[in-house]
């Protein structure tokens, strides 16, 4: 086995700690530079503002029930509040506007 003096663990440590930097730097340029194109293909497709982005030319969403259920039990969950003690009953699901 091959012995290690101090110095040379120290310069071993220094480049892996540097090129681990390194790589790191370089992600965080990455992540920012795909938020610049995501802005730019945002306003190149932007909505005007008198009209709302879910509505779209004569297009109604669909009445799916799964999508209900979904609702229905996404509300539960937050009207539960984390309790365990307490419970509901769904009794009529109605979309409000």
């Amino acid at each position: 086995m091959e012995h290690i003096d101090i110095m040379e663990a120290l310069s071993l440590s220094v480049v892996a700690i540097t090129v681990v930097m390194t790589v790191l730097v370089g992600l965080m340029f990455l992540i920012e530079g795909f938020r610049f194109i995501g802005n730019a293909s945002q306003t190149a497709d932007s909505v005007s503002p008198e009209q709302p982005a879910s509505r779209e030319e004569g297009k109604v969403l669909a009445d799916n029930e799964e999508l209900k259920l979904v609702a229905a039990l996404t509300a539960l969950a937050v009207a539960s509040d984390n309790k365990q003690d307490k419970k509901y009953r769904i009794t009529a699901i109605k979309r409000i506007r």
